[in-house]
């Protein structure tokens, strides 16, 4: 059963108040803001006046910045409004530098008739070798399937050494993405 409510507003204070209680618990207390405009609800850490902010953690490496994006809508089926994904994007930034280092992004439309891009994937500032050739890693979209904020959490913990706020921090994301594969989505959406 998918995220429902009375209203788009009332679904995405539902899913925005799942997904503060996970940060709040693994890697971050800011929590993330919900703006409901032209039948589209946004959550997104804010800076004052609105505009898109992130959340700065210590790794291992060194400072980073978390960006959360997560676009929705919803469809009314039976006098219900049933929160859809309509696209994502979780950034990894170095403090010190403006480009993300990687780039999580989903988009369920292609923005023309001409793009023909993988929907779900990475990019980043990463340079990539083929051969003598170097690419970067913006320079292509590598494909990912879809990319939970969990395990993006998961990555923050495990991989880039942020400190968890709660010791059972495993147990939250585990309990998390059970929600999200069994009680958020329908079969075959994701």
């Amino acid at each position: 059963m998918p995220i429902t409510g009375k209203s788009l507003g009332d679904a995405a204070r539902q899913f925005r108040d799942h997904l503060n209680s996970v940060l709040a618990r693994t890697v971050t207390q800011r929590p993330l803001v919900l703006t409901v405009a032209n039948n589209r609800a946004m959550l997104a850490f804010r800076a004052q006046g609105g505009l898109l902010d992130s959340a700065e953690l210590k790794t291992k490496y060194g400072g980073v910045r978390l960006v959360i994006g997560h676009t929705c809508d919803a469809v009314v089926i039976d006098g219900e409004w049933r929160l859809r994904t309509i696209g994502y994007m979780y950034h990894i930034i170095p403090v010190d530098q403006n480009e993300p280092l990687l780039r999580w992004e989903y988009v369920r439309e292609w923005p023309d008739d001409t793009a023909r891009w993988c929907r779900h994937h990475l990019q980043g500032s990463i340079e990539c070798r083929i051969g003598r050739y170097a690419i970067i890693l913006n320079d292509i979209h590598l494909p990912t399937g879809w990319v939970t904020i969990e395990e993006v959490l998961r990555f923050c913990i495990v991989d880039l050494g942020v400190s968890p706020l709660a010791p059972d921090w495993h147990d939250i994301l585990e309990k998390s993405y059970q929600q999200f594969k069994t009680t958020f989505t329908l079969p075959g959406e994701v």
